[in-house]
This record gives structure tokens, sequence and C-alpha cells, in this order.
């Protein structure tokens, strides 16, 4: 099994480390890059919306034909949390 995500950018990945070794050679052939920085195969976005479905089709028929199933999952959303500013608290004062 292989999962692909789709990230923000409009580029589609799996992480190196996760995709079978039988499966590699066919991600390249099909424009997948590897990046280093991000130790992952990912198919740029600079291919167009059209050109990654005919891509990620041909990927898909041909891991079907090697007995390896395709997930694709978009990234998980990012959230930034705010939180506003702490405020020191006085220590509590002892009156006798």
């Amino acid at each position: 099994m292989v999962t692909l995500t789709w990230y923000d950018d409009g580029a589609l990945g799996a992480p190196y480390g996760s995709v079978p070794e039988q499966a590699r050679m066919t991600l390249y052939a099909h424009g997948f890059q590897y990046h280093r920085h991000q130790s992952a195969l990912l198919l740029p976005a600079a291919y167009g919306e059209h050109g990654r479905a005919l891509r990620i089709q041909a990927v898909a028929r041909r891991f079907a034909e090697q007995g390896i199933g395709v997930n694709l999952r978009h990234a998980a959303p990012t959230t930034t949390t705010v939180l506003p500013p702490s405020r020191p608290t006085a220590a509590p004062s002892h009156h006798r």
C-alpha cells in the first residue's frame, strides 16, 4: 500500500521511507521527484491539475498490475492557535 498525500500547495507526495522499494521506480517514471530536504517523493504542482490527474491514474494502474494499493488523502489542516499573552500574577500577600 502506498499512501499519497495532497498538500495545500498542490503537490502530491509520500515520505520516501513509507514507499515500498518496488513502487519507487513507478513514481519516478510518472514525474515524482525525490526531495532530500523533505525526505519525500513529490509530484510537483507545476504539472497542473489535469497533468497530475493523468499521472496519478497511470500510477494507480501500474500499481494495480504490481498488486500495490493506493490510498489518496489530504494533508491534515494546519491550525494555529493564538493564545493571549500571559499576565504575571502577583504573589499572594499575607496580612498579619
